[in-house]
């Protein structure tokens, strides 16, 4: 399946970085705690795998985050990629 790559996800990848980056933690740490491979964490945070909405509201949850946190953020997203 090709990689689904638009705007929107880079977005929410680009303020799921900054989260993480926030809070300190690692990749690896948060997806230990999500039960996924860090490589996974990776392409979630370059748009390069989508984040369903069930899953953005798990991690919201366990790492007690503002789900409106994904949306809010002024990231600087080029319409070039």
């Amino acid at each position: 399946m090709k990689p689904v790559n638009n705007l929107n996800h880079i977005k929410i990848g680009q303020n799921l970085k900054r989260l993480r980056k926030q809070s300190k933690l690692t990749q690896s740490n948060v997806a230990a705690v999500l039960g996924v491979t860090y490589q996974q964490i990776q392409k979630f945070e370059s748009g390069i795998n989508r984040i369903f909405a069930h899953q953005l509201i798990d991690i919201c949850d366990k790492f007690n985050w503002n789900l409106t946190e994904f949306r809010a953020s002024e990231s600087s997203v080029s319409d070039s990629k």
